[in-house]
């Protein structure tokens, strides 16, 4: 058996092959991180042996890198092993005993650690899973830059028309977004007449603007504390802004849509459906499903519950040594994503799920803060849902919550 650890990059990527006995089989080399470098490795590896069953080969999960390479290798037939970063990082630093790192260090690390055969392969979700988790962290990025655009729009307004949230209090409605696009400002809003104002909205449904609460802004505008300081730039500011998040929130909407069109019809397109068995727990919307299940896979390939809660990182940090024992915050490790996402589906729980409710309650009254005892929630709520997608039975309280003898 030949162990090849390649350490990939942008431009080029480092080769390290061994064999049995973990000595060098060739010598260490590089090639071009394009698809006639990737010819390269495989006349290279051919060299050595022309059995691909021969080979077993390791990278580096770093995503925009390993992709391509992955996708390549095992598709030619090759038995391609993805590794966390952070295992190959730890047992470098056990091999090595030195503070030195690159690339032809990391390399040789990659199959040294391969030749051992004390390594845990990443799991490889399929197509549809994978496209689940690339839209699902495109809804992400999205839903971050409107909260950032809001947020520069509430400071400037803070400034060019503080008033207005006496009408609107939420800046962000529609009626509310028409009269700051056309009058971003107070200076220009006090020009405005009742009858222009009312007139923005003829094309909206449903909404309820008054002449009356046309008359009251204006009143407010003529009254404004603002000063009219770089009026033109600030008011190019907003409307440029308002632009931004019409158009950005239109591509998420967009997004929600296409991952919700995934779900049904690809993902879960069987006669007993598992999302339809998620959805069953009061609490858990089908927005957390999408972000679970596109970050984590078939979340019933873990082996348990426990498997599945470590995976996600919902785990506290603890050291021990003789005597101490101290628990520390939640872990770093994990998925961020699907971690904030189970947390907040456990604030929902509390509300909605009388189990759960509860189960928040006893903790809090045994004197867990209101935050460890969410923790305690959701990693409640993961068993279930592991369990869901194991089963594939619907979420019953009495099978989870069982009474103590």
């Amino acid at each position: 058996m030949f162990y090849v650890g390649i350490d990939v990059a942008k431009e080029k990527h480092y080769v390290c092959i061994l064999d049995n006995d973990a000595e060098f089989a060739i010598k260490p080399f590089w090639i071009y991180a394009d698809i006639l470098g990737l010819q390269e490795l495989e006349k290279r590896l051919a060299s050595v042996s022309l059995n691909r069953d021969d080979f077993i080969i390791g990278i580096e999960s770093t995503g925009a890198f390993s992709e391509n390479f992955y996708g390549h290798f095992t598709d030619s037939g090759y038995k391609v092993i993805l590794l966390n970063s952070y295992q190959t990082a730890k047992y470098r630093d056990f091999s090595t005993m030195k503070k030195i790192k690159n690339d032809a260090i990391d390399a040789y690390v990659i199959a040294e650690l391969l030749s051992t055969g004390k390594y845990k392969s990443s799991h490889i979700s399929n197509d549809d899973y994978h496209s689940l988790k690339v839209l699902g962290r495109l809804k992400s990025s999205l839903y971050k830059k409107i909260k950032t655009i809001k947020r520069e729009i509430s400071t400037v307004m803070a400034t060019v028309n503080p008033e207005i949230t006496k009408v609107f209090p939420n800046l962000f409605s529609k009626t509310a977004l028409e009269i700051i696009k056309a009058y971003p400002t107070a200076t220009q809003l006090q020009k405005a007449t009742p009858k222009k104002l009312t007139k923005l909205f003829r094309h909206i449904k449903g909404n309820n603007f008054s002449e009356e609460k046309a008359k009251l802004l204006i009143e407010l505008a003529k009254s404004s504390v603002y000063t009219g300081r770089a009026c033109e730039a600030r008011a190019l500011m907003i409307q440029t802004n308002i632009t931004i998040l019409e158009l950005l929130s239109q591509e998420k909407s967009k997004v929600e849509s296409q991952i919700n069109e995934l779900i049904s019809n690809q993902i879960d397109n069987s006669p007993c459906s598992i999302i339809e068995n998620l959805k069953t727990i009061d609490g858990v919307a089908i927005k957390t499903i999408a972000v679970l299940l596109g970050e984590c896979g078939d979340i019933s390939r873990f082996k348990s519950s426990k498997s599945f809660i470590g995976y996600l990182g919902l785990y506290p940090t603890q050291y021990q040594s003789g005597n101490s024992l101290s628990v520390g915050r939640l872990a770093k490790r994990g998925i961020p994503i699907a971690k904030h996402a189970l947390f907040m589906a456990a604030v929902a729980s509390v509300r909605h799920n009388m189990q759960l409710n509860k189960l928040f309650h006893d903790k809090v009254s045994a004197g867990k803060s209101k935050k460890e005892a969410l923790i305690i929630v959701a990693k409640k709520l993961a068993t279930i849902i592991y369990s869901i997608c194991k089963y594939n039975k619907p979420y019953e309280p009495s099978r989870v919550f069982l009474p103590r003898k």
